[in-house]
């Protein structure tokens, strides 16, 4: 496929997960969020374990990981590299949903939410990087799958059984709504496979 025809079908995707977030946002969310709240109190702790920097800081690990390798053996393995690349593009899609994504949209939490208070849905151009919409989650552990899945497609059932966990976790955690889940995904996803097509474009270069 060519750049055109990915964008093309890129751009039929963000219509259709806009689609989503906003029936979700509408009527899901809430009665969702709402079944599992008095229950979330007791994996609340595990936040703590599965946070946004944890996964941040098990990116940098693997990456300066490899760059050691590299530079005691000379070289690394294919796989290695695209690993140190999912790594890049995690990061990358971490960074701009917490610092551009997240600020934009400004949406607070289940515990925010049913907290009492007279609490939007959404305050635009007031969040930081505490708002949950789309997921960090998501965003960081998808995009890091997407590129490996692109690459080497044998992993996906495994790699998708995990992502899935995760994005049940978070819903009975009540550490985000269905559709925080849902447009993280769709932008961790949009990351990794950029990643994934950027990465080959440069290897069919070498190759000529």
């Amino acid at each position: 496929m060519n750049s055109k025809v990915l964008f093309k079908w890129w751009l039929l995707s963000l219509l259709i997960m806009t689609m989503i977030v906003v029936a979700s946002v509408n009527w899901i969310d809430v009665p969702i969020a709402r079944f599992f709240f008095k229950g979330s109190e007791k994996v609340a702790g595990l936040a703590h374990i599965f946070g946004s920097s944890v996964m941040v800081a098990c990116d940098v690990d693997l990456m300066l990981s490899i760059a050691v390798i590299r530079l005691m053996r000379g070289s690394i393995p294919d796989y290695a590299k695209v690993i140190f690349l999912a790594c890049c593009a995690s990061l990358l899609a971490f960074a701009a949903n917490d610092y551009v994504l997240k600020e934009l949209f400004g949406r607070y939490g289940p515990y925010t939410f049913f907290g009492g208070s007279n609490v939007r849905d959404f305050n635009f151009l007031k969040g930081d990087m505490f708002s949950v919409f789309p997921s960090g989650h998501m965003v960081t552990s998808t995009a890091f799958a997407a590129m490996i899945i692109r690459q080497y497609p044998r992993v996906w059932p495994v790699l998708t059984i995990l992502l899935c966990s995760g994005a049940a976790a978070l819903l009975v955690g009540d550490w985000h709504f269905l559709s925080d889940i849902i447009s993280g995904a769709f932008v961790g996803s949009t990351a990794g496979l950029l990643a994934a097509e950027l990465w080959r474009q440069h290897l069919r270069k070498l190759r000529k």
